[in-house]
């Protein structure tokens, strides 16, 4: 009997750790704000196992979070909020400076290198239903070039968000 109740154990946690696993986000992280810097983008790699939206992120830290895409029109880059953004099942796609990104908007507070800060993404499938998914975004220096990578030096591989 006991044998019988420990196999549905291990099962009954293999199948909540795929659950808990479905969208995979990496590598979030945030630059540092300088004084009276009011905004800021996060960067952020996501993963989804079906089609997906993100349609709608919060933060503590923030008013509000927008979703922005960044376009070249006429040899000018212009920014637009969007109402969601969709992710292909089974490809990384990456949220970030100089293209789709999410905007943290009215600051709270500034943001401080070796911090991090929470996000909550809310994401809606096919079928109607959203799942929440909770962000931890690294805080990294202001030098901190577009990829993550301080300029001149090499940011270290450590850093990185996930998804808890």
């Amino acid at each position: 009997m006991n044998k019988y109740l420990l196999a549905a154990f291990v099962f009954l946690l293999g199948v909540d750790q795929a659950f808990a696993a479905e969208v995979r986000v990496t590598d979030a992280w945030v630059r540092a704000t300088a004084p009276g810097q009011d905004s800021a983008t996060v960067a952020l790699h996501i993963t989804s196992p079906k089609d997906a939206s993100i349609v709608e992120v919060s933060s503590p830290v923030a008013s509000n979070v927008e979703i922005h895409s960044m376009t070249h029109e006429n040899g000018m880059m212009k920014m637009r909020k969007l109402d969601g953004f969709k992710i292909k099942a089974k490809q990384e796609v990456y949220l970030g400076a100089g293209g789709s990104h999410l905007m943290l908007v009215g600051l709270k507070k500034p943001l401080i290198t070796g911090e991090n800060i929470e996000l909550t993404l809310t994401l809606q499938f096919a079928d109607k239903h959203t799942d929440k998914i909770e962000v931890r975004a690294d805080v990294r220096e202001l030098t901190s070039g577009h990829d993550g990578h301080i300029q001149h030096n090499q940011y270290p591989a450590s850093g990185g968000g996930h998804v808890e």
